[in-house]
């Protein structure tokens, strides 16, 4: 199988995913990216990234050793090219929550002495998990896990690629994690301005993992894709399916009346270094015959699945 690339964003549930794959491949075949000074970073990793700075010697000499995964605390685009965004995978978690239990851990394990409000204002610990995932559709992430759902997600991800993970609690802060943390209404209301990027982006995730969840429930595929551009004189887009190397069909509809059936078959320069499938050949663009009129309802949607893309009314 093609090595796994996994962005950790901390406090996400990352520790104990990233050691369940540790136990199923085998220390040997799982790697470390936590930066060049942390012990957790592997030998590999700090010889051709950081001394040697050979991402493409690093990724060959990963594959000939069967190295499995990748794990680390770095930013995807770091290294979504080499492994494709289809092998990256990512798990996200509601931004507050997840804030407060960053702060949380620093406190226990870095001897943090500041109070909350001076922890989440820096500037390092704003909009993190956008940070993070910057530059890289969600769309396109080859799976997109809950913090909240993680054993679904984690059944997600076997499926998903052929695995047998078995789930493992570790790195938890707390003994009860059932239950959120509260703060003060002040703190709340500061904290959510300062992360409208990474909220909007949960928000996104959660759409996302609710409309794959209930495909995977029924049994069926998914498409990667999203609607770039939609007016009133045309459509365009990028999708793949998630388990097949051909085409997309599209159905285009208007009002809900079905126009036009397109294919995912153009090229799209802009994204290869996402490292797409089909080489990249995975954009879709439709013409209507005429302007469509005020208020007109327009839908991209996957006719075997029912799957929506994209949607909009025309102002």
């Amino acid at each position: 199988m093609l090595p796994i690339f996994f962005v950790h964003i901390p406090k996400t549930a990352g520790t104990s995913f990233r050691k369940a794959t540790e136990q199923l491949f085998g220390s040997e075949r799982v790697l470390y990216d936590y930066s060049p000074s942390a012990a957790e970073t592997s030998s590999l990793v700090q010889k051709y990234v950081y001394e040697e700075k050979d991402l493409l010697g690093f990724y060959r000499t990963l594959c000939n050793n069967h190295v499995s995964f990748l794990s680390g605390h770095v930013n995807a685009n770091k290294f979504v090219y080499l492994f494709s965004v289809s092998q990256t995978v990512t798990f996200v978690r509601d931004p507050v929550q997840r804030l407060v239990s960053e702060y949380q851990h620093f406190v226990r394990h870095h001897g943090y002495e500041g109070d909350l409000p001076s922890f989440y204002r820096k500037p390092h610990f704003v909009n993190r998990q956008s940070k993070i995932l910057q530059s890289v559709p969600l769309e396109a992430i080859g799976l997109i896990g809950l913090n909240e759902a993680y054993e679904d997600s984690l059944a997600m991800f076997n499926q998903r690629y052929g695995l047998s993970v078995q789930s493992v609690d570790m790195n938890m802060g707390r003994a009860d994690k059932t239950t959120s943390y509260e703060l003060p209404k002040e703190q709340l209301e500061e904290l959510t301005a300062l992360n409208e990027q990474d909220i909007r982006l949960y928000r996104r995730a959660v759409h996302l993992f609710e409309q794959r969840k209930a495909l995977f429930d029924d049994g069926k595929g998914y498409v990667h894709g999203a609607v770039q551009q939609m007016s009133e004189k045309s459509i365009s887009g990028w999708a793949w399916h998630a388990e097949s190397d051909v085409p997309v069909a599209l159905d285009i509809l208007v009002d809900g009346k079905h126009v036009a059936t397109v294919e995912s078959k153009d090229l799209r320069p802009a994204f290869l270094r996402l490292g797409l499938p089909r080489s990249g050949y995975v954009g879709f663009h439709y013409n209507f015959e005429a302007p469509l009129a005020k208020g007109s309802v327009e839908e991209v949607m996957v006719p075997e699945t029912g799957q929506l893309l994209g949607k909009r009314r025309i102002k």
